[in-house]
């Protein structure tokens, strides 16, 4: 069963892994946040993180995204040519953005963005299944990776099509780690973001997340 849900508007960490495997049928797989980078964010902090009161802009450089993110956190981001990515982070909550070809060629192939639009049920939406092949990836990458009932539900993104799954995990030193993994189509990218903090703090970041998901937009080049 699938569910709908609308989320109002009210470090480089080494980045997510290119599953990109190149045959003849050319198979593309979109990319995960590497497990050994997680872990020492999330296995690293002492105290719990103070749920932000306050958001700032982030714009990438190219233009590919944009979004709001807590104004206190530290903000990193990078890429041109190749992939472009985001970090946001407070001690060990973190908020990854990654854009790359990768998703948007294997959405093209299943018949793009317009296909998203007419597709006759959310689970044959190419973003669904985009979304859905990331999973095998995300439980290669993490230890006792489980999205939680409900998953993924179909949020509305004004970058482009959105699929979002709630999910725990452990960090290679046992530590408990609750996140959104979510996947965008973009108009010419396929858009990754990882929402990562430790159990005891989810509660009180899962606002954050929620908003920094639902500004998600295209962005101004520079």
């Amino acid at each position: 069963m699938y569910y709908s849900c609308r989320i109002r508007l009210s470090t480089n960490p080494r980045s997510f892994t290119d599953g990109i495997s190149q045959r003849c049928e050319r198979r593309l797989r979109f990319p995960v946040f590497p497990l050994a980078a997680l872990s020492l964010l999330v296995g690293c902090g002492s105290e719990p993180v103070v749920a932000p009161t306050s958001f700032t802009n982030y714009n990438a450089k190219e233009g590919t995204f944009a979004c709001e993110y807590p104004e206190s956190w530290e903000a990193k981001g990078g890429g041109k040519r190749g992939p472009v990515w985001a970090s946001f982070s407070s001690g060990p909550a973190l908020i990854h953005i990654r854009a790359s070809s990768a998703g948007s060629l294997m959405s093209d192939a299943m018949g793009g963005r317009s296909a998203d639009a007419g597709a006759p049920a959310p689970q044959y939406a190419p973003v669904h299944k985009v979304h859905v092949d990331g999973i095998k990836m995300a439980e290669e990458q993490f230890n006792s990776y489980t999205e939680l009932p409900g998953s993924p539900t179909v949020i509305e993104c004004e970058l482009g099509p959105a699929r979002l799954s709630e999910f725990t995990a452990a960090t290679t030193f046992g530590s408990a780690v609750h996140g959104y993994r979510a996947t965008i189509i973009g108009h010419d990218k396929g858009v990754n973001v990882l929402c990562t903090c430790p159990e005891s703090d989810w509660l009180a970041l899962k606002p954050a997340f929620d908003h920094t998901l639902a500004t998600l937009e295209r962005g101004t080049p520079q």
